[in-house]
């Protein structure tokens, strides 16, 4: 019997990404039909992919990093009647029993009247004894493990491959991911600063138009039917930006649902940060309470986000009949059923009994009132601490932060607010425990000789300054590409949040300003400056180490010709660092995408490094040095190699500060002479992090 390989070495190669132990989040995951991502998507997968694994260093057990960009909410006591419910369920002795796919009908019932209660109507219901006044009956509603679970099984039933899911931007981007994951392609539709960050029907109804005109015209009935627009996913209160559209913005729901209805284009209405509203005359409207809107929205509920008992992951959906249908089939066939003591949980939170509802204006009154308060906690780090109007809450953050800050010079500094940041205009919360931060102006600030450029720049700056991540403008389908944004979680317990932003203070403050230089590919022009530098280089560096009779015979026109002669060859393989005052080549490094053939584990080079003698010292060599790493790891290279004179002592210790393993040697001959040189290998995946 011939063996070609083992089970397990089977599923890695058909499974690549099991090769790899991972500490943080799991794999994001590809689309099942096994074809790429759009652009778009990938980039958020790559932003989220970065934000929970590769930003992170091998050391989070032992010394756990601060999360801002977690989903939790704050911590309180679990929604009681809830517990209450699920107790009751446990004592009464049916726990032997296998739940009914659908749910349990008196469960379903008292989620029929809470949402009843709520205001939703069917104007069109179908012709069943069964059907209430409201036009709807238990079976328009069922019971999941988690809202997010519910999304996928939806997006399956209501899409075939090549249809379209709009998404807003910004959003919760694994709902983007998990969409086009089942095979329906995503595209952003921008929610804009000049519309208030909400949608505007006016482009919803463009975008959906200009989608389904560019299907029609591209796939012809290639497949035997045309792809369309089949959903608008609508987050209300918006994850992450906290806006809410509650009664208060009643026409602006009808127009953006009436758009969808015209169009045939389902409504995903998420409510999962509902509870959370901030201002309770102004809760989020659920569009299935407007009549002639119900079958053509699937409304999403859930505990995770308001009830204190996320870790239940516990959800229930509200649709036409037809669709409620078919996600039990999809529970049966791939789950069998839902737990029945996520059913009792529900039921007991989302009741219309006068106890619950009783209880339910305390319990929210408290937590609306502490997630204002923690807000403001986070303005008054940002803002600074006169930025708060209200002068009660003002005096409470106040004290707050002088029970954890009591040196009294890192208090005054604290309370004037973080240089280079600020909220967005016109975004602060009205819901939810998410703020957005705009960093935007610490493009171009460096670091220990290494520039902010871009978002994962920013990430990274923050984590290897204070461990601190959270998730970037990327991740989030942050519409202006040009901002750096973070997306931040302010519902943490006081000391946590304040010792984080303490941490995010003082990092800040650490930033230079601007850097003087750039480094860019070099250009034809630069062969003559770059030729200068080595013979300068070479004389200054390398008297003592190489024959001084060589280092007299180097001079600026052979080097010169030399480079014009290989520029062709290597042009895309040497990057300048650019005085942007004078625009004088102060500096370069060349690399080799080959493997080396001294090192057997090497499979690229970083052939040399030279710097103009006068600009030693502030970071220039150390931001050659990443930006050529960051450029191989773009090729997928893993290991680098560079040589280094043996008696080239500044360079040694420079190379291994930076992780240079010393590797083996080698005699290298120059001139007439040979001499020795060490190998310094550089993991590259280990130095990005």
């Amino acid at each position: 019997m011939l063996i070609k390989s083992s089970a397990i070495q089977r599923l890695i190669r058909e499974n690549p990404n099991l090769k790899e132990r991972r500490f943080g989040l799991p794999y994001v995951g590809a689309r099942l039909d096994k074809e790429e991502f759009n652009p778009t998507v990938q980039e958020i997968a790559d932003a989220i992919d970065f934000y929970g694994y590769e930003v992170r260093d091998e050391n989070i057990v032992d010394h756990p990093d601060i999360n801002l960009g977690d989903g939790n909410p704050i911590k309180c006591e679990p929604f009681k009647p809830a517990i209450d419910e699920m107790i009751k369920s446990l004592q009464a002795g049916d726990m032997y029993k296998y739940p009914y796919t659908e749910g349990d009908d008196n469960i379903r019932r008292e989620l029929l009247k809470y949402i009843e209660q709520e205001g939703f109507i069917n104007t069109e219901p179908y012709d069943y004894e069964d059907i209430d006044e409201k036009g709807l009956s238990i079976h328009n509603l069922t019971f999941l493990p988690s809202t997010s679970i519910t999304f996928n099984i939806l997006i399956n039933i209501i899409s075939k491959p090549g249809d379209v899911i709009l998404v807003p931007g910004p959003s919760y981007g694994l709902f983007t991911i998990r969409a086009e994951r089942a095979g329906a392609e995503v595209e952003i539709i921008p929610l804009e600063k000049e519309d208030d960050y909400l949608i505007n029907p006016e482009k919803l109804a463009k975008t959906i138009d200009e989608i389904n005109d560019s299907l029609q015209r591209v796939y012809n009935r290639r497949h035997g039917y045309v792809p369309r627009v089949v959903a608008f996913l609508n987050a209300n209160p918006n994850n992450p930006t906290g806006k809410v559209m509650g009664e208060k913005q009643t026409d602006l729901l009808r127009e953006i649902s009436q758009v969808c209805l015209d169009r045939g284009v389902f409504i995903i209405d998420d409510m999962v940060y509902r509870d959370t509203t901030y201002d309770e005359t102004n809760i989020a409207k659920p569009i299935a309470t407007i009549p002639g809107m119900f079958r053509n929205t699937i409304t999403l509920f859930g505990l995770s986000k308001s009830y204190g008992m996320a870790s239940l992951r516990a959800g229930f959906l509200i649709a036409d009949e037809v669709i409620i249908r078919e996600v039990i089939n999809r529970i049966f066939q791939e789950m069998d059923s839902s737990p029945d003591i996520v059913g009792r949980a529900l039921m007991g939170a989302f009741n219309s009994s006068p106890e619950r509802n009783n209880y339910y204006q305390k319990y929210f009154k408290e937590i609306r009132s502490n997630y204002v308060y923690r807000f403001n906690l986070l303005k008054a780090f940002v803002s600074g601490i006169d930025s708060i109007e209200d002068n009660k809450m003002k005096e409470k953050v106040l004290n707050t932060i002088r029970k954890y800050i009591t040196n009294e010079s890192k208090l005054n500094k604290v309370l004037k607010g973080m240089p280079y940041t600020k909220f967005p205009v016109g975004l602060e919360p009205e819901a939810g425990f998410f703020a957005i931060l705009d960093f935007t102006e610490l493009k171009g600030k460096t670091f220990r000789g290494q520039a902010i450029k871009n978002e994962k720049d920013l990430l990274e700056f923050f984590y290897k300054t204070s461990r601190i991540r959270f998730l970037i403008g990327q991740s989030i389908s942050w519409p202006y590409k040009n901002e750096l944004i973070g997306r931040v979680n302010f519902a943490f317990d006081e000391e946590e949040l304040i010792n984080a932003l303490t941490l995010m203070n003082d990092a800040l403050n650490q930033l230079k300003i601007e850097n003087s230089y750039e480094i860019r590919l070099n250009r034809l022009e630069d062969q003559e400056q770059m030729a200068h530098i080595k013979v300068d280089s070479w004389n200054k560096t390398y008297k003592n180490i190489i024959d001084q009779d060589y280092l007299e015979s180097l001079n600026y026109e052979d080097q010169t010709k030399r480079y014009i002669d290989s520029f062709e060859e290597y042009k895309n393989n040497v990057l300048v660092a650019v005085d942007k005052e004078t625009n004088k080549v102060i500096g370069y490094a060349c690399f080799n995408t080959n493997e080396n053939e001294f090192v057997d584990i090497s499979d690229c080079e970083l052939v040399s490094l030279y710097l103009d003698p006068k600009y030693t010292g502030m970071g220039v060599g150390k931001s050659l040095f990443r930006e050529t790493i960051k450029i191989l790891r773009g090729y997928n290279k893993r290991h680098m190699v560079l040589w280094c004179f043996k008696g080239n002592n500044n360079a040694i210790k420079f190379y291994k500060k930076l992780g240079g393993i010393e590797y083996t040697e080698k005699l290298a001959k120059i001139g007439n002479k040979v001499y020795p040189e060490y190998a310094y290998v550089f993991d590259i995946n280990k130095f990005q992090k």
